[in-house]
């Protein structure tokens, strides 16, 4: 296993679903990374249109996620940062800290049309390396590497399905359906 090597997983996880974790357990394990740290953003710079759910729950259903899972671990920096959350930022403190470890950034391929967008993304580029994930089975023509799995679950359809009083079972794993349930989330989407 390559200790010097870990992956950064940036995103609103408004709520974490299973997707979420099995794409990162196999980039995990397919990149040999020592670990995969999740990066909740407080406002997505992209996602202005929809604010996400106060910062403190979805830090809750991340926690919930990752606690029994080996290698996965969650760092709230950007949820108490001021602003949007701008990876450039994050990843900067990262490259700092962690001087002789490699970061592999991991992206949605929703994101790849707005990458040439991103905030400093020239410098970003020499920071990390992007690994793209994808839950569809198209293929991307492009130069990061592609950790693909077929999976029909998103976050917007559980915040629909728990609106409309629908279970969400078996789309995250069961003590996040237990603190949504808990902290009364997504009722009125």
């Amino acid at each position: 296993m390559n200790s010097h090597a870990i992956g950064l997983y940036g995103g609103s996880f408004d709520p974490i679903h299973n997707g979420h974790l099995l794409l990162a357990r196999d980039a995990m394990e397919r990149l040999n990374l020592e670990r995969v740290i999740f990066l909740p953003a407080k406002i997505s710079p992209h996602k202005l249109d929809r604010p996400p759910s106060p910062p403190e729950a979805r830090l809750e259903l991340l926690e919930a996620a990752t606690s029994q899972e080996p290698g996965f671990e969650v760092d709230p920096r950007e949820l108490w940062r001021e602003g949007p959350s701008f990876t450039i930022d994050t990843m900067r403190a990262y490259r700092a800290e962690n001087p002789d470890t490699r970061l592999f950034y991991f992206i949605g391929d929703d994101n790849l049309s707005e990458l040439h967008t991103w905030k400093d993304i020239e410098e970003l580029k020499t920071l990390v390396q992007f690994v793209v994930l994808t839950r569809t089975a198209s293929p991307l023509p492009m130069d990061f590497p592609v950790i693909s799995r077929r999976i029909e679950i998103s976050s917007t359809e559980m915040r629909k399905r728990i609106a409309r009083g629908a279970s969400v079972r078996y789309m995250t794993p069961m003590k996040v359906c237990e603190k949504i349930q808990t902290l009364g989330l997504y009722r009125n989407e």
